[in-house]
């Protein structure tokens, strides 16, 4: 039986890879700030970049890698991360 942890981890990597396509084709405008690859690139690039980290990730851990022992937890801090990044950006421009 697969944990509940990984099934959350795929789709919280599938929705992130999913959200940063949809706004490479029509960027999304949050408290009148568009959020786009010409606006926010960076944090875009972190995004698609962490969501693939995650679905790699919680594949280890399905598997029950060793190495999922230490980068399960480290991703998924750093989603917390990027998420606090987001946050301030946000703010930043609103």
């Amino acid at each position: 039986m697969t944990p509940l942890s990984v099934w959350f981890a795929r789709v919280l990597g599938v929705l992130g890879l999913g959200a940063a396509l949809l706004v490479s084709l029509r960027p999304l405008v949050l408290a009148g700030v568009s959020y786009s690859w010409a606006s926010a690139s960076v944090l875009l690039a972190l995004q698609v970049l962490l969501s693939i980290l995650l679905l790699y990730a919680a594949e280890q851990r399905r598997l029950g890698s060793d190495i999922a022992e230490k980068a399960f937890p480290a991703v998924v801090m750093a989603v917390l991360l990027w998420c606090c990044m987001f946050v301030y950006w946000l703010r930043q421009l609103a």
